[in-house]
């Protein structure tokens, strides 16, 4: 089995998108400090974590809860997930 998928995340906030590899063995609330961080550092911290990001898909529009771990939510290899 696979232990990573593939997602990208749009970030509308500084308008990019991030093409990445996501552990399907952590919680999506792990997963989305790691991706804030990653972000903040490529923006050049002008985007900065203020502690009420969330991560939605693209898609449906559906919040993704944080307390579930990636191999047993919505995200699958080439989902598309906003930060928000």
């Amino acid at each position: 089995m696979n232990s990573k998928v593939f997602v990208v995340v749009s970030v509308p906030m500084i308008e990019k998108e991030f093409d990445l590899y996501i552990p399907i063995t952590k919680k999506v609330g792990t997963v989305k400090d790691l991706i804030i961080k990653m972000v903040e550092e490529q923006s050049d911290f002008v985007f900065l974590n203020d502690g009420c990001k969330s991560l939605y898909d693209k898609v449906t529009g559906d919040r993704i809860s944080e307390e579930e771990y990636v191999k047993d939510s919505k995200i699958k290899n080439g989902s598309k997930l906003i930060l928000y």
